[in-house]
């Protein structure tokens, strides 16, 4: 029977409003048939998902997903549809490593530091600190995993930046090393991934974080995968047994799985449409130009049209016609898109209720207000979103 037991921590039990006071509930939960003792033990494994998503399994049958990816913004791909595990490990709050709301409800996620175990995996989240410059809004807070089962150890950076000697220390023994590896140097330097790689002296080396060939030219912000010596493998799926761990200092490059796809055309136009129409805007914010937000609108509506279903779009399309003056039309698109919201990206589902909350406040709603920011507060993973929200409903007399 897989079991889990942990430290007290908080995670979703549904989508849109996940976060909720775990304690004991966790200690005992049938989810998978037990290893018999006289049965021999198999060897854990490794599979890449694609970008940093990882899921390992156990000899025993226990799973964990690692940083599960949005499939509907800036990579390019699709997660898997129906990937199931026993618990979702998120590294920070970034949508291309925070999409746990894919995952079955239910599901247990483990954010934050602390010793976990999942049946016979043992998981120990170390306090890391996200590359600069990105993640400001939540603090560069950056978790990284070490996951133990089968007497291998597997850690995984999450979208670190360099690492100290001290915390590098702390990971204590390191067989299988998942670090961002990129042509671009998104996010780790060669310097700074040899640096890593010395003190920790892993057996296997195994890059992530970089743009897959053989789907859509995404993200442009990366390149492909760039590790000196590395192997690429014709799987996706390592078994981690002593063969494969045999030679110290190996690197090897994964495929992505082959539930993975490319975007469809109609998202991909939806994103193109909606980049076209939005130009960057460096520097502080400016006033906004009615008539560069009216032909925002109009593309949006077009983005929104060909896939109604990705809030990203509404979202967009209602800021616009708010800025616009159309309140009532803003009002309209944000109601039906949180109600068709279930396994959607979180990020854009909070922020489609903070501007609902304003809409519905301006019109002396506050009861309706009371509801969105209320499931805020209860259901975001970033700071700056809680405390606005928290703020709001203290203004309002809603504590």
């Amino acid at each position: 029977m897989t079991r889990l037991t942990q430290r007290p921590v908080t995670y979703p039990s549904a989508p849109g409003s996940r976060w909720v006071a775990c304690g004991a509930a966790l200690v005992a939960m049938a989810l998978g048939a037990q290893v018999s003792a006289t049965r021999p033990e198999l060897p854990p494994v490794l599979e890449y998902i694609a970008h940093a998503s990882f899921v390992v399994q156990s000899g025993s049958g226990a799973r964990v997903v690692i940083d599960p990816f949005n499939s509907e913004r800036w990579i390019g791909l699709t997660f898997p549809a129906d990937l199931k595990a026993d618990a979702v490990l998120v590294s920070h709050p970034h949508y291309d490593h925070d999409a746990s709301y894919y995952l079955p409800a239910g599901t247990p996620v483990f954010r934050r530091p602390g010793r976990y175990a999942i049946g016979d995996i043992t998981v120990e989240g170390y306090q890391g600190r996200h590359a600069d410059p990105s993640g400001r809004d939540f603090g560069q807070t950056n978790t990284i995993w070490v996951i133990d089962t089968g007497g291998v150890r597997i850690a995984h950076l999450g979208d670190n930046g360099p690492v100290g000697a001290d915390l590098l220390a702390s990971l204590g023994r390191v067989d299988v090393l998942l670090v961002p590896g990129d042509s671009q140097k998104h996010i780790l330097s060669d310097e700074a991934i040899a640096g890593i790689r010395a003190a920790l002296a892993p057996k296997l080396t195994i890059p992530m974080h970089y743009r897959l060939s053989g789907f859509r030219d995404l993200p442009a912000a990366l390149g492909p995968a760039s590790l000196p010596g590395a192997d690429a493998l014709a799987t996706n799926r390592l078994s981690l047994g002593p063969s494969v761990l045999s030679t110290p200092g190996r690197v090897v490059v994964l495929r992505p799985s082959p539930d993975v796809s490319a975007w469809s055309q109609p998202l991909a136009d939806a994103w193109a449409l909606r980049d076209a129409a939005r130009p960057p805007t460096p520097g502080p914010p400016a006033p906004p130009d009615l008539g560069v937000v009216q032909r925002s609108v109009e593309a949006l509506r077009k983005a929104a049209a060909l896939v109604p279903a990705v809030i990203v779009f509404q979202y967009e399309l209602a800021e616009g016609l708010s800025a616009l003056g159309q309140r009532d039309g803003a009002v309209a698109v944000l109601e039906r898109a949180l109600a068709a919201s279930e396994r959607q990206d979180v990020e854009y589902v909070m922020r489609a209720r903070l501007l609902l909350g304003e809409l519905y406040s301006a019109r002396g709603w506050t009861a309706l207000a009371t509801v969105q920011y209320r499931a805020v507060a209860a259901g975001s993973s970033r700071p700056v979103q809680v405390e606005h929200a928290t703020a709001v409903l203290a203004r309002l007399g809603q504590h």
